[in-house]
């Protein structure tokens, strides 16, 4: 039966790709100017960068590789973290985490488009278990003055075990403008994320599993029967600019500018188990003992206002604000926080060197006394390698702070955890530096950082903070070769060490790559790439999962890992149209059965999967 699936969804792709060879064949418009697109992310903006080229995509390098491996086994469900990873969030109030970064857009993620035309980039994947995929973004610039965008991603899953159905929907709309003397302008953003997920808290024995492989991995039974969550998030950003200076040209040493900012955040988070009678999978109840309903809303209301000095010889910005927040909590019963903020920073940026330092202190308010400093530089510089000039970006980023707990891990009321804490601010110094081809298909760095009062879940998913200073260490490095013109390889390596693994718990080897064949047939107008690609993740102690917080937590009996994912794909490309046809995870069966990166939650098993992309200019 499975085998004639297969078959099947390779005739549906069959006549895709072939509907799609004559289409593309008669679009009316295909650019190939990379600057075309420009575009400047929300962190950029914030350093004062400029937009930049952003050539569309039109490689099929990776395009199989739409998703990252999600240590819950399915698309749309939490994930523990399996990298260490420079972070960095804004100073002030935060509520908790959502472990969903695979699924979630950010507000730092969000982008402005510059384009001479209209842009569309269409993609749409299906899978196994009624997975579907659709990402869309639209952007058009009007009168080379006023953009509009729009970036959709859409997907779901049924999951090969028990209530693993998630849904996700996120969603933004950005906008910038800038007057035709360039004396005045905006830039605005709404963003929406919204994760919906049945819970099952996890197998109940995978041994059983392990010892009957060959089971209908429906029969397995899980946890939880009757549990489900949801989360949404919600931004709307508004940031008018003005120039003081009536003009600006070549001869211009100082230019003035004020700006203000506006930012609402709506967000909600809500549980509800209506078979914790009888699952007994909690041990206390606070409020019902038949069914849970938690739910959690959060606003965020903030005013910021700053001053900017450009040294226009210098390429140099000068930059001192100062930022109100307002923000309300209610779970069971409502908390208000506020906080008053300065913050400063100086900037530098030429067509080869941008750089940064800056820094934010909370002088009043609930996060009192919270701060950040960081400091961080790209340069690009054109080295003779083999005798040929390759661009290299040398990247540094280096930071430290303090700040006050998130809001869950000092307070929590719901149905089946309560408590009140008082614990003290987090302390962070990290750095970051790496080396990359400007093609990203070199990069090598190295990641540290010290943190003292860690916080964390201890093994009954309770907060806890560490009396002890931890340590972290990361060295990653990635090739990509083509050998003989057709034998690509690409290989990229982990290595990951904590001081205290028994809360800072990843893999301290992690390898991935592909081997294939790439080629042009057609007379080059039809590209493909045909081969394999795998990852392996070495043994460590995945976090649990405690799905009535949506949090993780420690454990120190299961060791997961060990075991290497490998896939077939084929990548093809007939000018803005691209598509994938993928057999995912084909070593199922053949090198062991324990293929899990967090306790309870096993990989999903082999499943055929195809996506096609298409880019429009018209």
């Amino acid at each position: 039966m499975s085998f004639l699936k297969y078959k099947l969804n390779a005739v549906k792709l069959c006549i895709c790709f072939t509907i799609g060879y004559f289409m593309a064949q008669g679009q009316v418009k295909y650019s190939n100017d990379s600057s075309y697109i420009n575009t400047l992310t929300n962190t950029c903006k914030n350093n004062l960068e400029k937009f930049n080229y952003n050539r569309p995509d039109t490689t099929v390098n990776n395009f199989h590789n739409y998703y990252p491996r999600n240590s819950s086994g399915n698309i749309g469900l939490p994930s523990a973290p399996l990298f260490l990873k420079y972070d960095s969030r804004p100073l002030g109030f935060q509520l908790y985490h959502a472990p969903y970064d695979n699924d979630m857009i950010s507000n730092d993620q969000v982008k402005y488009y510059q384009t001479k035309g209209p842009y569309a980039n269409l993609t749409g994947i299906a899978g196994s278990k009624q997975e579907q995929m659709f990402k869309m973004v639209f952007a058009h610039t009007f009168k080379n003055k006023l953009n509009l965008a729009i970036a959709l991603n859409r997907y779901g899953s049924l999951g090969f075990y028990k209530r693993q159905q998630s849904f996700t929907n996120s969603l933004y709309t950005s906008s910038n403008y800038t007057s035709k003397s360039g004396r005045v302008g905006y830039y605005a953003y709404f963003l929406f994320n919204k994760v919906k997920h049945q819970e099952n808290g996890g197998i109940k024995n995978d041994t059983f599993f392990l010892e009957n492989v060959r089971i209908n991995k429906q029969l397995l039974p899980v946890n939880l029967s009757a549990a489900k969550r949801e989360v949404r998030y919600s931004t709307i950003e508004v940031n008018p600019w003005f120039r003081l200076n009536k003009t600006e040209d070549s001869s211009t040493v100082f230019s003035h500018f004020i700006e203000y900012k506006l930012n609402y955040s709506g967000n909600y988070t809500k549980y509800v188990d209506a078979g914790i009678a009888t699952d007994n999978f909690y041990r206390l109840f606070y409020l019902d003992t038949l069914k849970t309903f938690d739910s959690t809303h959060w606003q965020s209301i903030s005013n910021a206002a700053k001053y900017t000095l450009k040294i226009n010889p210098l390429h140099t910005g000068l930059q001192i604000g100062y930022k109100n927040e307002y923000n309300r909590v209610h779970q069971y019963r409502d908390s208000v926080f506020m906080n008053n903020s300065v913050n400063a920073g100086l900037f530098f940026n030429t067509n080869t060197f941008n750089g940064f330092a800056k820094a934010d202190y909370i002088f009043q308010g609930s996060n009192k006394d919270d701060y950040a400093l960081e400091l961080g530089g790209r340069y690009l510089q054109k080295l003779k390698v083999n005798g040929h000039k390759v661009p290299i970006v040398f990247n540094l980023k280096a930071g430290m702070e303090k700040r006050h707990p998130d809001f869950i891990y000092n307070t929590m009321y719901s149905n089946n955890f309560v408590w009140n804490n008082n614990f003290s601010p987090t302390d962070k110094v990290q750095a970051q530096f790496n080396i990359s081809t400007a093609d990203s298909r070199f990069d090598m760095g190295v990641l540290v950082q010290n943190i003292n009062n860690q916080l964390y879940f201890d093994q009954q998913a309770r907060p806890q903070q560490t009396s002890v200073s931890i340590q972290n260490f990361s060295f990653f490095i990635k090739k990509d070769l083509l050998l003989f013109k057709h034998l690509g390889l690409n290989a990229g390596y982990v290595y990951q060490k904590s001081s205290y693994e028994a809360i800072v718990s990843v893999p301290n080897n992690s390898v991935s790559g592909a081997l294939y064949y790439e080629g042009d047939l057609f007379k080059k107008a039809l590209q493909i790439q045909i081969g394999f690609s795998g990852q392996y993740f070495s043994e460590f102690l995945g976090y649990n999962y405690m799905p009535a917080t949506n949090s993780y937590y420690v454990q120190t009996s299961k060791v997961v890992g060990n075991y290497p994912y490998v896939d077939f794909f084929l990548n093809a490309r007939i000018k803005p149209v691209r598509i994938f046809v993928k057999v995912d995870h084909i070593t199922q069966g053949f090198l062991g059965h324990n293929y899990s990166l967090q306790p309870g939650y096993l990989q999903s098993d082999r499943a055929f999967k195809f996506g096609v992309n298409w880019i429009f200019f018209d």
